[in-house]
């Protein structure tokens, strides 16, 4: 099953971006992404690891962007929050009687390797500006036609 939280942070530091200096309270992102506030808080701690965000408590406080949206490819945000491991492995070891269990494993290894090299590849690519144009021009794909004008 694909994990939601590569989109939940895009979602997140899109949101962080375009309120500039004004923080932004889990809860408030939380409304925006329409998640658990606990979700949030756990996507905000491991992009403040990554160096991404910075987080201030009080009444002023909440998340901010810590860097300028240009700065920041979509691999640093990924590499934050998920991992580029697509495949899953054998729970158990397979026979090593059978010709495909035998070397099975290294062969998997490989194409995940070659995959997940593409994928960073692609994903450094693309910065946080890009999905901001992308959000401003109303010309994100998978947008329904009618969506073009709204708010």
């Amino acid at each position: 099953m694909a994990s939601c939280r590569f989109a939940f942070a895009v979602h997140v530091m899109a949101v962080l971006a375009l309120r500039k200096n004004q923080g932004c309270s889990s809860s408030r992102l939380a409304e925006t992404v329409n998640t658990n506030p606990v979700v949030i808080r756990r996507l905000l701690i491991d992009l403040q690891n990554a160096g991404l965000i910075r987080t201030l408590r009080g009444p002023h406080g909440g998340a901010f962007l810590h860097q300028k949206p240009e700065k920041v490819s979509l691999f640093r945000i990924h590499a934050a929050v998920s991992s580029l491991n697509l495949f899953g492995s054998h729970p158990n070891q397979p026979s090593p009687d059978c010709p495909v269990g035998r070397r099975i494993a290294g062969v998997m290894r490989h194409i995940q390797d070659r995959t997940s090299l593409s994928i960073e590849r692609e994903l450094q690519k693309v910065t946080l500006a890009d999905v901001l144009r992308e959000l401003k021009s109303g010309e994100a794909k998978g947008q329904r036609p009618a969506e073009k004008g709204g708010t």
